[in-house]
Parts: C-alpha cells; sequence; structure tokens
C-alpha cells in the first residue's frame, strides 16, 4: 500500500452510462474543495490574502506529495476496505482480487459520488 500514489479526489463530469459524455474523474476541481483550500493553507502552500500566489488547482501536486509521505490512518484504510467487501453474499473472505474488481467493476477509475456511497458519507470526518 506505501507503493501507491496519493491523488487528491476529482470532481466527474459527464452523465453516468452515457455513451457520448461518459462520466469521469479527470476533472480540475477538488472534491471537496474548503477542506482541499484548508490543507493548502495548513501546510503553507497557499495564501489566499496573496493575489499574486499560485492557483490553488496549481498547488494539487504537491499537497498530494505531502500526503503521500504521511501516509493512510489504519482506520481510514479499514473503513473503505469494510466499505467495498460489504454484502460478500457468499459469507467467504474475498481475495485480493475479487475486492479490487469489486471495487472498479472493469473501469480505470472509482467515481468520487460512487465511492461516497459505498462508504457512506455519515461515516467520514473531514478535518476542522
Amino acid at each position: 500500500m506505501d507503493q501507491l500514489e496519493f491523488q487528491w479526489p476529482l470532481k466527474p463530469y459527464g452523465v453516468d452510462q452515457s455513451p457520448s459524455l461518459a462520466k469521469t474523474a479527470v476533472m480540475n476541481k477538488g472534491a471537496e474543495t474548503r477542506v482541499f483550500m484548508e490543507e493548502l493553507e495548513k501546510r503553507g502552500l497557499y495564501n489566499p490574502r496573496n493575489p499574486t500566489g499560485p492557483l490553488p488547482t496549481s498547488q494539487r501536486p504537491a499537497l498530494n506529495k505531502i500526503l503521500q509521505k504521511e501516509g493512510l490512518d489504519v482506520s481510514a484504510v479499514s473503513l473503505v476496505f469494510d466499505g467495498f467487501t460489504a454484502g460478500n453474499d457468499q459469507g467467504r473472505e474475498l481475495t485480493a482480487d475479487q475486492v479490487v474488481e469489486k471495487i472498479f467493476q472493469g473501469r480505470d477509475h472509482v467515481d468520487y459520488y460512487e465511492f461516497l456511497r459505498v462508504i457512506g458519507t455519515d461515516a467520514i470526518t473531514w478535518p476542522n
């Protein structure tokens, strides 16, 4: 897990199951803008009182690297794993490949809103 690259979640755009405007997470807008901005400020990457400073979106790679070094909280990993492995009809443990298939369902990304639905918005505690 330490080898996985952290990327700030992005808001998807498009229409679910549309052949011409497929839903994607490749959008230059942080999914949780308030939290993103607070994290930038807390780490000294952005000053809202400096009109000549860098755009917040240009600081995403720097913030991603910082968060990557900090690592993941074990309780957050457990929450995500439990959310994606819930509802195992067979009543047995899933293999790693089965968990990956359940999460991605043949796609190359996990939609942000689908992620929130699976995890449950009430289970998330945002930083103050």
